[in-house]
């Protein structure tokens, strides 16, 4: 009985941290108020990565499954210490990201027919990217817009505009 006890106790002290709130100080002045260009059904999960419209790229870090509903939500922006708090319009609560530094957007050249595991990606901008993980995806597009961005762990990520996986990749 003294385990089962302790099973549920560790279970909800696991929740309470998991689903705590973040808290912005009502006198803070957020570091931009700007526009992000989302879909109504837009489910923000870890690792979302959110082009706001003054250019700035942002990787959800937060453990959180959140729906919006609002086509292109306000976005403000408020910092702390390296972490940034964004506060979407339509989402009651902060969420927490990462800003990105360093993102490369460009098109691919030519038609992209997805990934096989070895493939290899040539840009508009004359950079060529390799593939660097065994995802496969099967896809039929002509010059597709796409961006690279380095994680907070080091890896590059590549996403393909319309598709809505990403895979990790190399610089050739």
């Amino acid at each position: 009985m003294k385990s089962l006890l302790t099973i549920i106790c560790s279970l909800f002290i696991f929740c309470s941290t998991s689903f705590s709130q973040v808290k912005i100080d009502s006198t803070a002045k957020p570091e931009e108020t700007t526009f992000y260009d989302a879909p109504a059904s837009t489910t923000y999960t870890q690792g979302l990565v959110i082009r706001t419209r003054s250019g700035h790229y942002y990787e959800i870090t937060s453990k959180i499954k959140l729906r919006g509903t609002l086509t292109n939500p306000a976005v403000k922006v408020y910092k702390d210490g390296k972490k940034y708090n964004l506060v979407i319009q339509g989402i009651e609560n902060p969420i927490q990201a990462a800003l990105l530094k360093e993102v490369y957007e460009s098109y691919i050249d030519g038609a992209f027919k997805g990934w096989t595991g070895t493939s290899e990606f040539l840009l508009k901008n004359n950079q060529t990217w390799k593939q660097d993980d065994n995802k496969n995806l099967f896809a039929n597009l002509y010059n597709p817009a796409v961006y690279i961005y380095r994680t907070s762990d080091g890896t590059y990520t590549m996403k393909v505009a319309g598709i809505e996986e990403t895979i990790l990749v190399v610089r050739k």
